[in-house]
């Protein structure tokens, strides 16, 4: 496919692909006008009972603000992966032309162009667009009351056994513990949607910079923006374990009181009226008479944005902590059949960044990464092909050294299965045992010195045996293998 081809076709989008911008657009440019020119009751005088009574539960100037940090929030998903695809497409594919062996380079410019239009990111970028406003309407449109006289959702009315659980029954025995616990959770799925939203921006405009951007990109945002809210809401259960003091109103006996005290200034001498009158207002102003009869807020409670947020913005260590947390705790109750692994945070270089995006990927870890193909790797992620290269040959090297690999790493200064090859060709081109000069620098303890040579006689065997990894060049001919 030529770049003419390829310029048509990213310039080429169905009105359907448009209508993502402006389906959000008109949506809260209604709102906006609902605001600014509406009435908060239809023409039969009764209150709206549909999205147009969103508009009237805020000032209408921090309403319209709201509905303005709304837009951009909801847009910037459609707009970066339009932008990626019109600019930062091409320079990938010339990076990727410039990088790869010559015989590779047809298969970059064919894989390169079913890449290049907005169909390939439809699907994902819509999925993640409607997660995103869904969320943030929440979050800055929804306002939470604590009955129906008020003007916002009453939750009620509308809670259901995902944001109460078994506090459900508190509505008809404690209507004030009800909303407090509903509140809580409330904000557990707001804050931990929050996070997810914050890392999942983090990550695209990474992507977009790195040349990185694909539809698995915006997948995983909306993956984890769904699982980060539910997450943190299922976790605010367990917060009145930590901080059981009750969020609730004034007491009921303070207004008793407080009646009862105004009855009686009123049948009083003035004098005695207005000093009864003091009396009351101290009281009813948090004097020290009256602090037994007003709930403490804890102090804790500030903690619960802040836990839900970390939730959402690292769900994977958060789920990982659960999971050893479940662990310890079933330990002995059930057998351990856990499968044994090794992490991709062995290879030099490998930051936390780069194991999650080869995870998105599909490689989890070394076994899996040990028989990537570098060059398919290299137009699916930022990497280059280089890095993912040499990845490849230190994981291939590492699968068969196991837990032994760093320490041989750390001792022979041979990191990779290319570059023990080299070393063994080198040896045995000089007429020398590699393998024994190997052994004689990993084995401090004689006993140990056999176990050491079978296996890298083994490993030697196999690079000898075995064809080049892809892509990969013959050390002794130069010629590239086929792997």
């Amino acid at each position: 496919m030529s770049m003419d081809q390829n310029e048509g076709k990213k310039w080429h989008m169905p009105w359907y692909d448009w209508s993502i911008f402006f389906i959000p657009g008109i949506f809260i440019l209604s709102l906006g006008l609902e605001s600014a020119f509406g009435s908060p009751t239809g023409p039969d005088g009764l209150a709206h009972r549909d999205f147009r009574a969103i508009a009237h539960w805020f000032d209408p100037v921090f309403f319209q603000y709201n509905l303005i940090m709304t837009l951009l929030t909801v847009l910037v998903v459609p707009s970066l992966a339009l932008s990626y695809i019109q600019t930062m497409s091409d320079q990938k594919a010339q990076r990727l032309q410039r990088e790869v062996p010559a015989e590779h380079r047809s298969e970059i410019r064919r894989r390169m162009g079913q890449r290049v239009s907005f169909s390939t990111f439809r699907g994902s970028v819509w999925l993640t667009t409607t997660i995103v406003l869904l969320g943030t309407s929440i979050l800055l449109l929804f306002k939470p009351i604590s009955s129906a006289g008020g003007t916002g959702v009453d939750f009620s009315l509308g809670a259901n056994m995902l944001t109460m659980g078994p506090f459900a029954e508190l509505y008809e025995r404690d209507p004030d513990a009800y909303y407090s616990h509903l509140i809580r959770n409330q904000i557990a799925f707001q804050f931990g949607f929050l996070g997810a939203y914050v890392y999942f921006i983090g990550s695209v405009v990474r992507a977009y910079f790195t040349m990185d951007l694909t539809s698995l990109t915006f997948v995983d945002g909306a993956i984890r923006m769904i699982v980060a809210s539910i997450l943190a809401l299922v976790l605010s259960f367990a917060f009145d374990f930590a901080f059981p003091t009750e969020l609730k109103l004034p007491s009921t006996s303070v207004v008793a009181r407080d009646s009862v005290s105004t009855t009686a200034a009123e049948s009083l001498p003035p004098a005695a009226a207005s000093t009864t009158g003091e009396v009351v207002q101290d009281g009813a102003h948090g004097g020290q008479q009256d602090n037994s009869d007003w709930a403490a807020l804890p102090a804790g409670l500030s903690l619960l944005p802040v836990i839900a947020f970390f939730f959402g913005f690292y769900p994977k260590r958060a789920t990982l902590a659960i999971e050893r947390i479940a662990l310890r705790i079933m330990k002995g109750i059930v057998s351990d059949d856990s499968y044994r692994t090794l992490p991709l945070s062995m290879l030099a270089g490998m930051s936390y960044a780069h194991e999650l995006r080869l995870e998105r990927e599909g490689f989890d870890n070394i076994e899996n990464l040990s028989n990537a193909d570098a060059v398919d790797l290299a137009i699916r992620t930022c990497f280059s092909y280089g890095q993912l290269k040499q990845w490849i040959d230190q994981a291939w090297l590492a699968a068969h050294l196991r837990e032994d690999y760093p320490d041989f790493v750390r001792r022979t200064g041979i990191a990779s299965s290319d570059e023990l090859r080299h070393f063994l060709a080198s040896c045995d081109s000089a007429k020398i045992d590699g393998v024994e000069q190997l052994v004689a620098g990993l084995s401090t303890d004689p006993a140990t010195s056999p176990s050491w040579k079978v296996r890298l006689a083994a490993i030697k065997i196999l690079l000898d045996i075995a064809p080049l990894p892809r892509n990969c060049s013959n050390p002794e001919t130069g010629e590239p293998g086929s792997g």
